[in-house]
């Protein structure tokens, strides 16, 4: 898995590819990247907005999220 942390790791062309892909999502364009897949959201501070933007984004990509709290939990 590629991460995003600085353009520098990017050739022009890949950042070009994930400008073009965000337009597309933007304008409507419908993605099931994330089907028969399971994510986990781990959160270190409470955020019920963040919690359920990336709850929505992961079902409408078809997938299926598990929220875990890692301040209240034990690991």
């Amino acid at each position: 898995m590629r991460h995003f942390l600085t353009t520098e790791d990017w050739s022009r062309g890949e950042l070009q590819a994930l400008l073009d892909r965000a337009r597309a999502l933007k304008a409507g364009a419908s993605s099931n990247a994330l089907a028969g897949k399971s994510i986990a959201l781990v959160f270190f501070n409470p955020s019920l907005r963040t919690r359920s933007s990336f709850d929505i984004g992961a079902t409408q990509m078809g997938g299926h999220a598990i929220v875990l709290d890692a301040k209240g939990a034990t690991w």
